[in-house]
């Protein structure tokens, strides 16, 4: 009897042990990480950084993301990497991440284990595609020096057209915008 009673508790133990998911050992160069990203967590960080990238740059190749302007590289950076990050595990820690280097590091070594796991998947629906290209594209835009406006403006002409706003001292006009900038300065 005595003897039934041990195997099984030894067999449930050892059951229970197998159903549950474990975390992979941290190498011992992460150790110390102030944050640490679980196995899950990477994987649902590489699965959303696939899809945000498929979105943004459907047809990116390695070639062209190696001539990246230091603008582009950056917005690539923040939706691809730092933005589903964000999503996931909120600002807070992001922050603590970037501000370790060892978290940061772990963070990658995480990621770049998964990254290439993810093959396949679920793409975006086109309105939250067409929301994050726009961002992405509007950001872009900014970084380049180019003035966006974040508030709503649609102004419509007499036969209730939208009419783009864009005119004098803006997008279109970034020379004499910067005429006004300049010269006003000086007079200040």
């Amino acid at each position: 009897m005595k003897l039934i009673v041990t195997l099984t508790t030894i067999l449930l133990l050892s059951a229970c042990n197998f159903s549950t998911p474990s975390q992979s050992p941290i190498p011992a160069e992460f150790a110390g990480a102030d944050y640490q990203l679980s196995d899950k967590q990477a994987k649902q960080w590489a699965m959303a950084s696939k899809q945000a990238e498929q979105c943004i740059y459907p047809h990116l190749t390695r070639i062209q993301q190696a001539h990246f302007a230091k603008e582009d590289r950056y917005i690539h950076s923040q939706y691809v990497f730092f933005y589903p990050l964000e999503n996931l595990i909120g600002e807070d820690y992001v922050k603590i991440i970037q501000q370790d280097e060892k978290s940061m590091n772990y963070a990658t070594y995480q990621f770049k284990k998964f990254r290439t796991a993810v093959l396949n998947v679920e793409p975006l629906s086109p309105q939250q595609c067409q929301i994050l290209r726009t961002q992405a594209r509007d950001d872009l835009e900014v970084m380049k020096g180019q003035y966006k406006n974040g508030m709503v403006d649609k102004s419509k002409d007499e036969e209730g057209n939208i009419k783009n706003t864009d005119g004098v001292a803006t997008n279109q006009n970034k020379f004499f915008f910067d005429i006004i900038k300049w010269g006003s300065a000086l007079l200040l």
